[in-house]
């Protein structure tokens, strides 16, 4: 049979144990504290290296914003049907000159986006720009420019009734679309805003 040990002796394992709990706690919260800094470190120097292409980013973002309020500045947004009615002007220039700043603001686009990261903000530019497009696609069934060529002068098929009808809806259409577009862009600088 086992001899019990002193109480001396007891008391030493259990401090004993105590201590080697202790140092457990101890190496453990070091080790979490060494592997949380070996992972923070190098996000920190990502994070500082990366401050100049987010200062970039935000440029790129400032100048996309700046090409479509140059087509807004072109277009008359209308606030309500009635104010559209009233006036009835879909833009402030001619459809070329519209279709040309429309290709200049494409192609400045397609360069400042390409750097912008995927995300709500690319996505309103992307839409507003969309919207301006689909505008000048529906500006064009209707465009009836003042200055007609003898050359260009045919016989038109009489236009059935349903025909007038529906050109007389894409005024309409086109001024939704200047509007969706506004709408999108505004969401734009919010987003940037934020």
């Amino acid at each position: 049979m086992a001899r019990p040990l002193p109480k001396q002796t007891l008391m030493k394992v259990r401090q004993h144990k105590r201590t080697n709990l202790t140092m457990g706690f101890l190496l453990i919260q070091i080790f979490l504290f060494v592997a949380f800094a070996a992972t923070t470190a190098p996000a920190q120097s990502l994070l500082r290296m990366n401050s100049r292409s987010n200062f970039d980013n935000t440029k790129n973002e400032v100048r996309a914003i700046a090409a479509l309020r140059r087509l807004e500045t072109n277009v008359m947004v209308y606030r309500s049907l009635g104010q559209f009615e009233a006036d009835g002007r879909l833009a402030r220039v001619t459809l070329q000159t519209f279709e040309t700043e429309l290709t200049k603001v494409n192609n400045e686009l397609d360069s400042l986006l390409a750097d912008v990261p995927a995300g709500k903000f690319r996505t309103e530019i992307i839409n507003a720009f969309t919207s301006y497009r689909d505008g000048v696609f529906w500006w064009r069934q209707v465009d009836q420019p003042r200055v007609v060529h003898v050359s260009a002068l045919t016989s038109e098929p009489n236009r059935s009734l349903a025909d007038r009808s529906y050109l007389s809806t894409v005024p309409y259409t086109v001024a939704i679309h200047w509007r969706q577009a506004q709408k999108y862009l505004n969401q734009a600088e919010k987003t940037l805003g934020r």
